[in-house]
């Protein structure tokens, strides 16, 4: 993996990123152009990228917000709130020919570690049931099967509680 590259993505990427989320989710489930746009112009500290040579293979991002789950509000209207102790994730895509070489736990890594440095008390997201032993393998939690219908899929509730320091304050 020498040649891989985990950085922030640039705003003239945007439509690079997109074209990559829409090839990894169904067209009713995928973000929209605006909705990257949205995230990256107020949580561009969260919207990363990975590249394998000059190809970007990898995306992730997602929203603040003080709301305990990510539901079908987080996906359309977005739902943050800058200042929220909570990161509601909303997109770990990796390019098919890239899958299940630890690309997508990489950007999973980087995301956590920008959520601790930035003060996020609790990581919150909704995933596919194929998905969830990737995430518990990440100390992620299972809460049940979400109330969101978004793009006609079954998504299933997860969330994982950070260590914070502010005890020691």
């Amino acid at each position: 993996m020498s040649e891989l590259k985990l950085r922030l993505i640039a705003k003239d990427e945007l439509e690079t990123a997109i074209s990559l989320e829409q090839s990894c989710y169904s067209p009713e489930a995928a973000a929209s152009l605006s909705g990257f746009q949205f995230r990256y112009e107020h949580y561009h500290a969260y919207f990363w990228s990975l590249w394998h040579g000059e190809q970007m293979v990898g995306i992730t991002n997602g929203i603040r917000t003080s709301q305990s789950s990510c539901g079908d509000e987080m996906k359309g209207t977005q739902a943050d709130a800058p200042q929220g102790k909570n990161f509601c994730i909303l997109t770990v895509a990796v390019a098919a020919d890239k899958r299940r070489k630890g690309f997508g736990r990489l950007l999973l890594h980087k995301l956590i570690e920008q959520c601790e440095s930035s003060g996020v008390e609790k990581i919150i997201l909704m995933c596919e049931e194929h998905l969830i032993p990737f995430y518990m393998a990440e100390n992620f939690q299972l809460h049940g099967v979400s109330s969101s219908s978004h793009g006609g899929i079954i998504w299933y509730e997860m969330s994982r509680t950070l260590h914070t320091m502010e005890h020691l304050a």
